[in-house]
């Protein structure tokens, strides 16, 4: 039978080399080439299937057109990618969105760049945004996220898609997201909330008036999604609410107020007494610091000359664009909360019941 004899044999000479100092050495030189080498090919593999789904991408999205007026110039490798970006973008605000469609998505075929990738990413979204193909708007935004998740501008501009789109859940879920980033989206959120009321086919007029207030104690800008909402489906509204609500803000819609609804010569309000008195509804009378445009309708009414009326516009207060109907997001900027009501005497053309607002 064989023994295994122990005695006088030292591991720790057994192990020496565990303790030479070069061997340590070489194994650290192997971990790091082996994470290096890895890495790399990873970063390979990564990078050539991100190329093949950005040519994926594009090919989903390449317009067919028979003009060749340019096609040579987008393909010639001699340009530089930004002056595509730029003439890109020249197409655009000439509202020639299929030119500019087709350079972005040549450009992207040629970017290597992850930033630039974005941004021309983020430039076609907004395009598609533009020409109103909001589906394939928001699948560009997407794909911008998946390079860049941190992208608030794809963020901003997916809410509003998903907005439009009446997703509303997907739109405060991309709020949840700018929020996360440090953007304040307080008002964003209870404006698509207030939508989601004013959609939602399980409640009544009166349930969706009481959550419209809710909101619209919440934030003041509200105000008018409540009163318009009051206003179109005829709902009550007592004296006592009336005075919380400012006048000037809503000035358009108590212009075009039905009086049997709404009759503006009970209250002692100034401005609303002086719509009264632009509209014949009492008699004119001098008071403080009046409206110009309605003190004049007051003394042509006055006078007997009923030709004369208030129109309306409204102002962007961000991107100082007009408009001739309200929006509670800048169709321009796409801010919220930004619209200016501003008044202007026009020519009354008789004719009833039409209204913008």
């Amino acid at each position: 039978m064989f023994y295994f004899n122990t005695q006088g044999f030292d591991l720790n000479n057994f192990f020496i080399e565990y303790r030479d100092p070069m061997f340590g050495i070489i194994i650290l030189f192997a971990i790091i080439f082996i994470i290096s080498f890895v890495n790399y090919w990873w970063s390979v593999f990564k990078s050539k299937e991100e190329k093949e789904s950005i040519e994926k991408f594009v090919k989903k999205f390449e317009i067919i057109s028979d003009e060749n007026e340019y096609k040579k110039l987008l393909h010639d490798a001699a340009i530089p990618v930004e002056s595509l970006a730029l003439l890109a973008d020249a197409y655009s605000k000439g509202g020639d969105y299929e030119k500019s469609i087709n350079i972005y998505l040549v450009a992207l075929k040629r970017v290597k760049d992850r930033n630039k990738k974005q941004y021309i990413l983020s430039a076609l979204g907004k395009i598609y945004f533009k020409a109103g193909f909001l589906s394939r708007s928001s699948e560009v935004f997407l794909e911008s996220l998946r390079i860049h998740p941190r992208n608030e501008e794809s963020l901003k501009y997916l809410t509003v898609v998903n907005e439009k789109l009446k997703e509303y859940k997907k739109a405060i879920e991309v709020l949840d997201a700018l929020e996360e980033l440090g953007a304040k989206v307080s008002k964003q959120r209870n404006y698509i909330n207030a939508l989601q009321v004013c959609n939602d086919t399980k409640l009544n007029k009166k349930q969706k008036a009481t959550k419209l207030k809710l909101l619209y104690h919440k934030d003041q800008f509200l105000q008018r999604k409540y009163f318009k909402f009051l206003q179109q489906n005829e709902l009550e509204i007592n004296e006592n609410e009336m005075q919380n609500f400012e006048y000037h803000d809503i000035i358009d819609l108590l212009w075009v107020a039905d009086r049997n609804w709404l009759d503006l010569s009970k209250y002692d309000d100034t401005l609303l007494r002086q719509i009264a008195m632009a509209k014949g509804y009492i008699a004119f009378e001098p008071s403080e610091n009046p409206l110009f445009e309605l003190e004049v309708l007051a003394v042509l009414k006055k006078e007997k000359y009923f030709k004369a009326d208030l129109s309306f516009h409204y102002m962007c207060s961000e991107c100082k664009n007009v408009f001739p109907i309200y929006f509670y997001r800048c169709p321009n900027c796409q801010s919220i909360a930004t619209a200016k009501v501003q008044s202007s005497i026009a020519q009354d053309h008789d004719e009833e019941n039409l209204s913008f607002l």
